[in-house]
Parts: structure tokens; sequence; C-alpha cells
């Protein structure tokens, strides 16, 4: 007897076909992943029980080889020890047995349906009324009976497709009916509003149906959702009164749904309940958008547009009612007194915008007293209407910033520009002098809204510091709004960044960072507003100094000490060029002191955040100075030599930026050879030879010195300073002398490289040699036929696929002769 018999079943012991993937008699599923697993623990149960029988007939004599492989764990006295089994084979990954009828059943119910409506499109017009009576009866019948019959006999996913084949059939039957005319002569909105009242009732129906105490089937009561949808779109165009219509869809719809959850029908409560909720949702927008067409009061409470509204409102709180769920009541309410909300400041849309922020202040102030002063189990009324409020109030001041904004631009467009320049152009469309209270609520709404720590305490000294800094930018952008000089504006953001930042020095954690930003953000925007006024420039820039600076290098929060560290070169950039500018300082000389202010800073602060934006601040205020230069290449040649000191410098001051000494070097050699253009110089060989032997010979002696230095290291500087400016004058000239010795010491360079297995000069005197010999052939590609260019790409391919293929050969040939190896 064996117990990994693949011709019996594990657990019923009785005979199996090859092949089958269950159990004819008892059902136990064979095609499984534990199926292969207990094949192979029922195969190592074999090899245990040959084991012992050994054992038992031969105790001291010598084990067969089979049973005396070494085994990983140690075995009992007197036993063998027995091999480990071999891996089981991998369980696929593909779709799972059970998902073949699922696919092949729906894509079936599909080609029916789809088979169906294209025979009733072809041959209803050739068939009497007698015969489209009988078609539709005999389809839609016959696919019910099919369906009721296979769910009888368990097949369930048999009978769930032929009964949404069925339910379909008969919504072609009411939509074929009604477009013959057998209902008389109605419109397709009715049509449709009767298809869906008979697709519900008949789903309804069917899923309440129990065949032989089968369960009852899914797919009609997902039909009866969508039956009560339809009929609730189709209503709209049959009916003038749609809202009344929309809550009585609403009301049949939360029944259904609420009879389903007590009938145990879970599908069929969340479609009708999907049902309600797109009626809910046409109803609503359907009466916001009459009160809003006439937003008056007799169109609103005499018409019956807002009674509509509150009707809606209300409807919000019946399904936690129903369902005696608190949560759901308490958002429920919440969202119904947002509807009520928006339905009493309807009226107010009609008016001006100033009307309608100061009608929002006011209600979003009164939501946000509600939600700090209503008792715990009332509180959560006030959130929507207290966030969308606030919402609201934000959108009404992002209005206000950007006519602040504009007004500023206004005034930079000013031909002549002075100290004193007052703001100006168009007025303000909204209540400036609301900015600040409006902001004020917004933040209270907001920290009444956030949850609060684990005790249940709320850090209110925290929000009241952050509510000065918000006064502070709020009284900026209520100060642009009228026509008043624009300091006062500099004035209030240079003292909400200083107070930010003296907040975030005593601050800690996220708080420290919240106010760091606070003032990062308070003391970009002084620079910006005072950027056109030299005075006014200079004076922010100073302040924005000061702040950045002591953020850099007194706050505790990594993250805030690099974002300030990025600003610190630009606001000294900007200090410097203002005070050029101040004491009228030529524009073709003020990148000068800035190059050499930022450069210093960055050799005295070497790091990342410093450098890169002191890099980037010297380049953009050299470009228009190089511009406005009456000597652009000289002036050029000058920055470059200013920048190249400097990155030099600072490769000599910090230990950890020794590598800059190449750019910095490559910055000198730059400005030399601008320099040298300007005077009219057009050998440069008689400069880079010698500088370049200079550096190839102290390559050399690296190599000699240091065993494990690279000549990609040690020679590539030199042998680029030898040929790269040989071969830009070349590319001019390409059948000069310059070019025959040019390509000569190409040619030189990469015999020697390859001699002495160096690869700096066998890659720099391969790439200048290739350089060359293409502009070589420049002039004459142009007139090789197409078809050369074809071969050529041809044979280049052909050479690649042999290339690949003789790489196959000696990769397959290598793993024969390892195969062989013992």
């Amino acid at each position: 007897m064996r117990y990994a018999d693949p011709a019996l079943c594990p657990d019923c012991r009785s005979d199996l076909t090859r092949g089958v993937d269950a159990c004819p008699t008892c059902g136990l599923v064979l095609r499984h992943p534990l199926a292969v697993e207990l094949f192979g623990t029922l195969h190592h149960a074999d090899d245990l029980v040959a084991a012992l029988r050994v054992a038992s007939t031969t105790p001291a004599g010598p084990v067969p080889a089979q049973a005396a492989a070494p085994a990983p764990s140690a075995a009992p006295p007197g036993l063998p020890v027995v091999p480990p089994l071999p891996p089981l084979p991998p369980v696929r990954s593909g779709i799972g047995f059970g998902w073949v009828p699922k696919i092949l059943l729906g894509l079936g119910a599909l080609f029916l349906l789809v088979a169906a409506i294209t025979f009733l499109a072809v041959a209803w017009s050739h068939l009497g009324v007698g015969g489209r009576t009988a078609v539709l009866l005999a389809f839609t019948g016959a696919a019910g009976a099919a369906a009721l019959l296979l769910h009888r006999f368990d097949l369930r996913v048999a009978g769930e497709s032929l009964i949404v084949v069925a339910l379909g059939l008969l919504g072609l039957d009411v939509v074929g009916a009604g477009t013959a005319g057998w209902f008389g002569h109605h419109s397709n909105a009715t049509i449709a509003t009767a298809t869906g009242i008979v697709l519900f009732a008949a789903g309804t129906a069917t899923g309440l149906l129990r065949v032989a105490g089968r369960p009852r089937l899914v797919a009609p009561q997902v039909i009866a959702g969508i039956g009560l949808a339809t009929a609730d779109l189709g209503s709209l165009g049959i009916t003038s009164h749609g809202l009344l219509a929309s809550h009585t869809w609403v009301l049949l719809g939360g029944a259904a749904a609420v009879l389903a959850r007590r009938t145990g029908l879970p599908a069929l409560a969340w479609s009708t309940a999907g049902a309600a909720g797109l009626a809910w949702t046409i109803g609503i927008l359907g009466g916001l958008t009459l009160s809003l067409e006439n937003p008056t009061f007799h169109e609103l409470w005499v018409d019956g547009t807002g009674w509509s509204l509150l009707a809606s409102a209300a409807a919000l709180v019946v399904p936690g009612l129903v369902l005696r769920d608190r949560e759901l009541v308490r958002w429920g309410t919440s969202a119904a007194a947002l509807v009520v909300t928006g339905t009493l400041a309807v009226p107010c849309v009609d008016t001006s915008a100033r009307t309608i922020e100061l009608v929002a202040l006011l209600i979003t102030m009164g939501w946000t007293a509600a939600l700090a002063l209503l008792p715990r189990l009332l509180r959560p009324a006030a959130i929507a209407p207290a966030a969308i409020g606030a919402i609201l109030l934000a959108a009404l001041q992002l209005v206000t910033a950007g006519i602040a904004v504009e007004r500023w631009w206004h005034a930079v467009e000013r031909p002549v520009r002075a100290a004193g320049d007052h703001f100006g152009g168009a007025a303000a469309v909204t209540e400036p002098l609301l900015t600040v209270p409006s902001l004020l609520v917004v933040l209270v709404a907001v920290a009444l809204l956030l949850p609060a720590d684990s005790s249940g305490r709320r850090a209110w000294p925290t929000w009241a510091a952050a509510g000065g800094l918000v006064a502070g930018a709020g009284g900026a952008v209520t100060i642009a709004s009228y026509d008043v000089p624009v300091l006062y504006a500099v004035i209030a953001l240079v003292l909400t960044a200083v107070a930010a930042s003296l907040l975030a020095l005593a601050a800690d954690g996220g708080r420290q960072l919240g106010f760091g930003l606070a003032a990062l953000g308070a003391a970009a925007a002084a620079v910006a507003t005072g950027i056109a006024w030299p005075v006014l420039a200079a004076a922010a820039a100073a302040a924005a100094l000061a702040v950045t600076g002591a953020l850099h290098l007194r706050a505790r929060s990594t993250d805030l000490r690099v974002l300030a560290g990025l600003l610190v070169p630009v606001s000294l950039a900007t200090l410097v060029e203002a005070v050029a500018a101040v004491v009228a300082l030529d524009e073709a000389w003020r990148a000068v002191p800035v190059l050499a202010s930022v450069g210093v800073l960055a050799i005295a602060r070497a790091r990342v955040e410093i450098e890169v934006p002191a890099a980037l601040a010297g380049t953009l205020c050299a470009v228009p100075a190089i511009a406005e230069a009456a000597d652009p290449a000289g002036s050029l040649a000058l920055h470059l030599t200013v920048a190249g000191f400097l990155v030099a410098a600072t490769a000599l001051v910090n230990d950890h930026r020794r590598d800059a000494a190449w750019a910095g070097g490559a910055l000198l050699f730059l400005a030399s050879w601008v320099r040298l253009a300007d005077l009219g110089v057009h050998a440069p060989e008689p400069y880079t030879l010698p500088l370049a032997a200079a550096l190839l010979g102290i390559g050399v002696w690296r190599l000699r010195e240091s065993p494990e230095a690279t000549t990609a290291a040690t020679l590539t500087p030199g042998l680029l300073l030898a040929t790269v400016p040989s071969l830009l004058w070349m590319l001019d000239e390409p059948t000069s002398l310059r070019a025959l010795l040019l390509g000569l010491g190409a040619v030189a360079m990469a015999v020697t490289g390859s001699a002495l297995r160096w690869s700096a000069p066998l890659v720099v005197g391969a790439c200048v040699g290739a350089a060359i010999v293409l502009r070589e052939l420049g002039p004459y590609a142009g007139d090789a036929p197409a078809w050369a260019w074809m071969g050529l790409g041809g044979a280049l391919l052909v050479v690649v696929g042999v290339t690949w293929e003789r790489r196959l050969l000696e990769v397959r040939h290598a793993v024969g002769l390892l195969g062989r190896l013992r």
C-alpha cells in the first residue's frame, strides 16, 4: 500500500480518472496548491515507511543508498536518515479555475444581449403584432426560466448571468412596446420611466425569490437599483415639478433600502440606497440652480425652492435615524446644517462682492463659535458649515491678494520710480478692511477643526502667535489695497518676518519649522515688494539677511537650517546689488561686488545649501552686467577671473573642497581665452601647450608615486588642454596644417595609451581623432547617395548581429564545458 497514490483520492480513497479536477465521490479539490503540498507529504510518509521497513529487517546491515543520504536534521536512534523531498512544483500565478466560468458566462451574457438587440432592431419592422409579442415573451421567458433552473441545480454563476439576460430582455420589451405605440404616443422620457419602474419591480421580486432553498440571486437586486435610477432620470422629462419628483424617488428608494436591509438583501439595500442618493443629488442641484437663477426672497420661499432645499436637508438626517447610527446622525446633521445655511444665504448672491464677503464672514464666525461652544454631542453639526465657510473666506482673500499684487505691479511699471511711490491701479472688488478679520476667523476654524492632543487640549498660545503673523501678512495686503506708499507694506512684512523668526528660535519641533517657514516667506515677500526701489530693496534685503542668517545659524531643525541657508546668499546678493544702485554704481560693474560677497560667504560657509544659490545669484547678476558693459568680452573675462579666483580659494581654504581646484583652474583658463580672443589672438597653442605639458608632467609624476592613481584623474586635464583648444580652432580650418598635426597627435596618443595600457590617452586620442575624421567627412557626406548610408547601417547591424551570435555560441560552449566538469 502507498499513501501517495495518484490513482486514489487522498480523502475517501476512491478511484480517480486521470486529469480530473476534483474527486467525483467526495468532491475534494485536486487542482490546488494545498493538494500539491498534501501529495508531497504523503510521498514523504511513503519514504518513512520504506525506511522503517528496512530498519526492521536489517537493523545492523547497510542501509540502501537512497535511504542513507544525509538529512538536514538528526534522526532517532535505529532509524536511517531520510533524503530530503524534491522541491514542490511552483504554484502558478495566473487566474484561478473559478474565474474561467465567470469570464465565459459573463461574456456569453453580453453576447446574448447584443444579439437580442440586433435581432430586434433588424427584424422588428418585419414582424406583426403577434410575432412581436411572441418573440418578446419567448426570449424573456426562456432566459428567466433557464436562469432559475440552473440556479436550482446550484449553478450560481450561470443563473446570475442568465437572469441578467432575462431582465435586460424585459427592459427591451418595455422599450420596444413603447416605441411601437402599444401604450399610446408618449415621449422617450415616459418610456424610460416605465422601463425603470418595470425593472425595479421585476428585480426586487426576483431578488426576493428563493429557489429550492438556494441563496437569493444578487444580480436582480443590483438591477432593481439601476431601474429605480432610470425611472428617476426619465421622470425629469415628463413633469414640470422636477423637485417634487426627486423627493418622491428619494422616499421610494429609501423605503426600499430599509425593507431590503430588514429582509436580509444587502445588495438590494445598497443599490436602492444609491438610487435614492442620485435622486437626492438631482433634487438639491435643481433647487440650487433655480434659486441662483433668481435669488430673491419670493422665489426662495413663496415659489417653493427654499422649502425643497430644506426637505433635502432633512433627508440627510433620516438614514442615521432609521439605522440608529449615532455617527451617521451627526454627520447627516452637519451636512443638513450646511444646506440650510446655504439656503438662507442665497438671497445675498445677487448683491456686491463686499456684501457676500461680509455675510460669509458673519456666517463662518457664527458656526466657528458654535464649534467651540456647543456641547460635545452637538458639536459635529457645525463642522461642515464652518469648514466650507472657511474655504470660501480663504478664496475671497486670495482674490483680494491678487488685486493687491496687480496694484503693486502698476506702481512698478511707472517710468520714473521714487522711494515714496504709492500703490495704484484698479480698486479692490472685495472689502480690504475685512481681510485681517477673515484670515483670523479662518485660522480659528482650522484650529478647532484639527484634532486636539491626547489630553484634549489645544496649543492656544501657539495659535495666538500664528494669528499675529497672519494679521501681519493680512495687514500688508490691506495696505496694498489703498493708495498709500509702498514703504508701509514693506514695513508690515519686515515686522512679520522678524516676529516669526523670533518665535521660531524660541520654539522647537514642528512649531519651529512652521514659524520658520512663515519668517522666510514674509522676508521673501518684503524683498519682492520693494525690489523695484533701491532704498526699499536694500532695507528689506538687510532684514531678510538678518532673518535668514539667524535661522540658518541658530535653528535646531535641520530642515529649517537648510531652507534658510538657501536664501542667505540670495538676500546678500540683493543687498549688495541694491546698495550699488543706491550709490549709483555703473550697472556694468555691479556684479563684481555681488560675486565677491557671495563668494566670500561660500568660502566661509562651504555648504551645499550656501554654495549652490551663491553660484546662481552670482551668475544671474553677472549676465546683465556683461550685457551692459562697453566691452562685453573684457567684462566676461573679468567676471570669469573673479569667479575662478573664488572657486580656487575655497579649494585652498576648505579641505573637503579640494576637487573645486579643477573648476577654479578651468574658469581662470577660460578667462584667459576670452581675453586672448578679445586681443585678437588666433593661435592658442603657444599658451595652451606649455600649460598642458606642465599638467602632463605632474600627472606622470603622480602615476609613478601613487600606484593607486588612475590616468583618468591625473592625465585627462593635461590631454584635454593640449587637444581641445586646437580642435575648436581646427573646426573652422579642416584642411590646415593644424588639422594634420592634431590628427597625428591623436593617433600617437591612442597608440601610446594602447601600448602602456593607459585609458586616458587612448580615450582622448580616439575621441579627438574621431572628431577630426567626422569634420573632414562633413563636406562630402551630403554628396553620398542614400543607399550608401543604408548599406552602411545594414553592414553595421550585420556586424553587431554576428558578434552577438558569436558571443552566444561562446557562452553556450563555456556552459557545456562547465557541465562536464566534476
